[in-house]
């Protein structure tokens, strides 16, 4: 236990009230902070601006070290929960804090070395996928063949063909359902289909239920205990009109007659669907969506990467390395679509987030040089993301280990 009376004669004691925010993130750091009563939530910056919680620390623990240890901007919010002090701890008092608790020295060197074991996991994990894409160093790396073909609005005879393969895989997991007791999570909702008017029950999520355990460096968000991917997509039973359950709603006029006038050959090639909730029905669903998404008047290239990156998540849930790299590149190549049509509107945050995320997609396919330049591009980003550019700089010096 931390002597509190110690501590107290050589730093600062500090109260915050439930809510109270102790630092944000980007903020200017110069010293870091002790619990001695209540506790904190860590949260950093999503992509889209909210922030989304990654931690909760309790008395005894501390947080913002590495701010004292290299004098970077603090790369993420904190804030109370409760009711809580601490004491600061900066450079002028750091040695006397040390003589008077030298154990805080070892809570220091324990936080540090779990951050760097995090990263040789990463690491780790990244060269295991290499080891899958290049079986040989001293051959070309191999080109899968999975063939998941896309559908470009071919003519009226061949319009649904392209679905075969994909219906066929997911039929594979006609016995696999969640790993999780899911219905804490989710509630039902009565839907109106915007293509057919026909109403329907769909399941949404339970958002404040979800206890967030890590964000991967694809940005993928790991809960506890539930797998959101099973549930984001919506389906209509009735005329298989499939999206994301955020976009189900917002569809064009012109798209809702496109998907009428396919509906009955769309039906026809997938059959009765699944019935049952399990692994082949919530392939199903993106695979319907990914056709539909094809069939709109204007592709989405971002919207059509978001499918194909969470697929590869779920094949690689499966360890399914073959299907897993294949989506990546779908995804990837996507992505890259996203960034090149310089007639979207973005922000400097956005094309940050995403030279980021196809740096660690090229990364996970083995195209280290193309993932070094887009790091590289992350980071000159104007006025982008601190933690982003930090995670870039982190990737840059990585990669120097696998080559």
């Amino acid at each position: 236990m931390l002597d509190i009376k110690k501590l107290a004669k050589v730093c600062t004691v500090q109260r915050f009230r439930a809510n109270d925010i102790i630092f944000q993130e980007g903020d200017p750091g110069s010293e870091m902070f002790i619990i001695l009563t209540g506790s904190v939530k860590v949260l950093i910056s999503a992509p889209n601006g909210n922030k989304m919680v990654v931690s909760q620390l309790k008395a005894g623990d501390i947080f913002g070290e590495m701010a004292l240890l290299e004098g970077l901007q603090r790369s993420a919010t904190v804030q109370a929960v409760e009711e809580t002090t601490t004491v600061a701890v900066n450079e002028c008092n750091f040695e006397s804090v040390i003589g008077q608790e030298p154990s805080l020295a070892l809570r220091i060197m324990r936080s540090l070395s779990e951050r760097i074991r995090k990263q040789n996991l990463e690491l780790a994990s990244y060269k295991e996928q290499l080891s899958l894409v290049f079986p040989k160093s001293d051959v070309s790396p191999p080109q899968y063949t999975a063939e998941i073909r896309e559908e470009h609005k071919p003519d009226d005879s061949t319009e649904c063909d392209g679905l075969g393969d994909l219906i066929l895989h997911a039929g594979n997991y006609i016995n696999v359902v969640s790993p999780f007791n899911d219905s804490a999570y989710l509630y039902e909702k009565e839907i109106v289909c915007p293509v057919c008017s026909q109403t329907n029950n769909s399941k949404l999520i339970r958002s404040s239920k979800l206890k967030l355990k890590r964000v991967e460096p694809d940005y993928r968000h790991v809960h506890t205990d539930f797998e959101p991917l099973w549930y984001i997509i919506w389906v209509c039973p009735h005329c298989y009109y499939a999206n994301f359950s955020a976009d189900f709603s917002n569809i064009a006029d012109r798209d809702k007659n496109r998907i009428r006038e396919l509906s009955g050959k769309v039906k026809e090639r997938f059959g009765r669907l699944p019935a049952h909730p399990t692994l082949t029905q919530v392939l199903t669903g993106y695979y319907l969506t990914l056709f539909w998404l094809e069939q709109m008047t204007a592709p989405d290239p971002e919207k059509l990467g978001k499918l194909w990156l969470r697929l590869s998540w779920l094949y690689q849930d499966r360890q399914e390395a073959e299907m897993t790299m294949t989506a990546t590149r779908k995804a990837l190549d996507y992505f890259i679509k996203r960034i090149d049509n310089s007639t979207t509107k973005t922000t400097n945050a956005e094309d940050q987030y995403f030279y980021l995320l196809v740096g660690e997609l090229s990364l996970k396919i083995g195209n280290i040089k193309e993932a070094r330049n887009y790091f590289r591009q992350s980071i000159i980003v104007n006025g982008g993301n601190e933690r982003m550019k930090q995670q870039a700089q982190n990737r840059i010096q990585e990669l120097r280990a696998l080559v």
